[in-house]
């Protein structure tokens, strides 16, 4: 397993090429590098900001060449303990002799629960310190007829709304959903979608320590899964590979997605609404709900609409 490194510099730093050869975003940088083993991978530099994460086998001596050249913080070279707001430790899998990293929220869901509460005070509503779901059992929000809220408190819930898009996109997968489904009322939202908001922060607040372990294990069950000849039906089809694709190193992985659809699930419009899983082995690296916006007449149509959905995330 590769370690991580991490270092925090001055805002005023640049960071030039003289980090790497090749780049695949301004912040992502690769170089082809060997192990100790003979085996070639690509080591990685992660840039935010100030913030660098390097992935190597020895990633500490990439931070320390960086050290020559950019003024670092006195100490900063360390294992990352957070990044983007996300939690980072290591965990060890029953059965392993290994440690796997793990990503986590809690910090950034502890300051933000301190952040709601302080909110909602003033509107005498507070968090429910027994729940067992993210939404209130059997809740529907597209059937909600409760009062409009203010403007005031329909800034509060657009502001709700984006602590639990950004908790989601830290690995809180269990309200993926729940949150998609009360995204759609920004617009005007009313009194009982706002409690259902807060139920989604009880839900959260009551379970604070969950946290995604990127296992680097292979799945067990793929070799048994039959391989089909599709080629009469599509007789033409071609593997497209971008031009400018790197070389394939390292150890091989496996991607394993999972796509779904839930039909006609609100009982207004009838829209169904996909969720999409994708994993590398076994950690999971995308997750997504999204309210199709056509209306099938079938479960079949929602599930051919669900597979567009995952072809569309996996190309983005």
């Amino acid at each position: 397993m590769c370690k991580g490194w991490q270092i925090d510099t001055p805002p005023s730093v640049t960071y030039a090429s003289v980090v790497t050869k090749e780049s695949i975003r301004m912040d992502v940088w690769r170089r082809a590098a060997k192990n100790e083993s003979g085996i070639r991978y690509y080591k990685y530099l992660f840039i935010y900001t100030d913030d660098i994460i390097a992935i190597s086998e020895n990633p500490k001596r990439i931070l320390d060449a960086m050290n020559e050249y950019f003024i670092l913080k006195a100490d900063s070279i360390k294992e990352p303990t957070r990044y983007l707001g996300a939690s980072i430790s290591k965990h060890l899998i029953d059965g392993d002799s290994y440690y796997t990293w793990a990503v986590g929220s809690k910090e950034y869901l502890i300051e933000s629960l301190r952040v709601v509460k302080q909110r909602i005070t003033p509107l005498n509503l507070t968090l429910k310190s027994k729940v067992t779901s993210a939404l209130p059992s059997g809740y529907k929000p597209e059937l909600d007829s409760s009062e409009y809220l203010d403007d005031d408190t329909t800034v509060l819930y657009m502001q709700l709304i984006g602590i639990l898009r950004w908790l989601v996109e830290l690995g809180r997968i269990d309200i993926c959903v729940e949150v998609s489904m009360m995204s759609s009322y920004n617009c005007m939202p009313r009194t009982t979608r706002l409690h259902a908001v807060l139920h989604i922060f009880s839900h959260l607040q009551v379970n604070p320590d969950w946290k995604l372990v990127m296992d680097s294990a292979h799945n067990k069950h793929l070799p048994e899964i039959e391989k089909r000849d599709w080629s009469e039906f599509y007789p033409f089809s071609r593997k497209c590979n971008p031009p400018d694709m790197p070389e394939a190193l390292g150890l091989g992985v496996e991607l394993t997605m999972f796509v779904d659809a839930s039909h006609a699930t609100n009982l207004v419009t009838r829209q169904s609404r996909t969720g999409v899983l994708i994993y590398v082995n076994k950690a999971p690296i995308i997750w997504y709900s999204k309210k199709q916006n056509s209306i099938e007449t079938s479960s079949f149509g929602s599930e051919f609409i669900s597979s567009c959905h995952l072809k569309l995330v996996w190309n983005y």
